[in-house]
């Protein structure tokens, strides 16, 4: 019976991320044509840029925490005072490096954004980082209860779509994008607190220092892991700006977010593996694990398998639904990123999965570090050549490359097993 509740569960937060992951494809099929051909490609590239260097912000305050405060609240979930202590403590953690980077981001403003409305639109964003300590996705994964997550950020994105066509209705409003992004996270938040009070008990009170710095020693290495896979996964934007036109780093976001936005089409199962393996895992003999990540990644790697090459055959229609027929040179830079779709996807579950829930952070963190340094060297060496292909080549290439290492970490922990 026991069995059967936790099979159960895993399909329940499988469904719940499927929903969350669905919109996430469903609503850019309704907002980004419109945002595109309301704002334009240069606007739309301005507003990528500064999106981003929130999203760096957002990174940082989230530390290593999404995965670290996972893993140990779904080993010691049944235990309300262990839990309450890791809560408070990881939104402590998160609040004071959150307010250490807006503070130097505002100091140094100037020479990040280089104009008015750049830092502008930033005090707009802050909201995002505000909202974001209080959405605690780490805590809803690893009490296995993803249908919470799914309702809060469910309810953010369809507030942000909603916004989009009633408050941006000319090319000048482009700014007000990072304000209505805002507001979803801050409703995302809001949801949290409430949720997190009503449905496990938790509110907030003060934490230790102790109890601080055990946090982020837990989660330095993967934080280390996942600042490596944002150097080659969001650091494009902001490389490429400094050698093309905003036109062009527009049309490169708008095919990102296409290859994103599929990739969130298959990222439930290994989201929800997660924390259903880091409990299975626990106290288990490596080779038994590594039997179990054997069995799961044959089936897992044939389903993405087929949607890569669906979007592959499919590019163009599938730019012209969702980028419009003025980002026709979206499909070239879709169809090169293509790979992104299938080895990101094994990467998550061979990387963060199993060598995470295996104890192998700091050799995950090694191999996303040495991806992310090779991502950033292979754009500044390419990027003023080749513009925006050089940054589609360099996601496809950096997932390659990572899925090599991982898989020479694996065989590395299996042979000293």
């Amino acid at each position: 019976m026991n069995k059967l509740y936790k099979y159960r569960q895993l399909f329940e937060n499988f469904f719940s991320l499927s929903i969350l992951n669905a919109l996430n494809v469903l609503l850019p099929l309704v907002t980004l044509p419109y945002i595109l051909h309301t704002v334009g490609k240069a606007n739309y590239g301005a507003y990528s840029y500064v999106y981003t260097v929130l999203q760096y912000v957002i990174l940082f305050s989230t530390y290593g925490f999404n995965f670290s405060a996972t893993k140990q609240i779904s080993q010691c979930r049944e235990d309300k005072e262990t839990v309450s202590r890791i809560y408070n403590a990881v939104i402590a953690c998160k609040s004071i490096i959150a307010v250490v980077l807006s503070m130097l981001l505002l100091l140094f403003s100037r020479i990040v954004f280089k104009d008015e409305t750049g830092i502008l639109m930033f005090l707009y964003g802050l909201g995002m980082v505000v909202g974001d300590i209080f959405t605690p996705v780490w805590l809803f994964q690893g009490m296995e209860k993803m249908k919470y997550m799914t309702i809060v950020n469910a309810s953010s994105k369809i507030l942000f779509a909603i916004l989009i066509f009633i408050v941006v209705r000319k090319q000048e409003d482009f700014d007000l994008l990072i304000l209505l992004n805002s507001s979803g996270y801050l409703l995302a938040g809001l949801l949290s607190v409430i949720l997190v009070y009503r449905q496990f008990h938790l509110g907030f009170h003060r934490t230790t220092f102790r109890d601080i710095v055990s946090q982020f020693k837990d989660g330095g290495a993967v934080f280390g892991s996942t600042f490596g896979m944002n150097l080659y996964r969001n650091a494009n934007i902001i490389i490429l700006k400094q050698f093309v036109s905003d036109d062009l780093v527009g049309l490169y976001s708008a095919a990102e977010k296409v290859i994103k936005g599929f990739q969130s089409l298959i990222s439930p199962v290994a989201q929800a593996l997660f924390p259903h393996l880091s409990h299975r895992f626990k106290g288990q003999p490596v080779k038994n694990n590594m039997r179990l990540l054997r069995k799961i990644s044959l089936p897992f790697t044939i389903v993405v398998a087929v949607v890569t090459i669906g979007v592959y055959i499919f590019a163009p229609t599938i730019s012209d639904i969702l980028c419009g027929k003025e980002f026709v040179a979206c499909v070239p830079l879709i169809r090169i990123m293509i790979l992104v779709i299938l080895f990101g996807e094994i990467n998550y579950l061979v990387g963060i999965v199993g060598l995470i829930n295996m104890d192998g952070q700091v050799m995950f963190f090694r191999s996303v570090l040495l991806t992310g340094i090779f991502s950033v060297i292979f754009m500044l060496l390419c990027a003023p050549c080749w513009g925006a292909l050089a940054a589609a080549w360099a996601m496809s290439l950096s997932e390659i490359l990572l899925f090599v290492l991982c898989l020479f970490s694996l065989y590395r922990i299996n042979k000293r097993s």
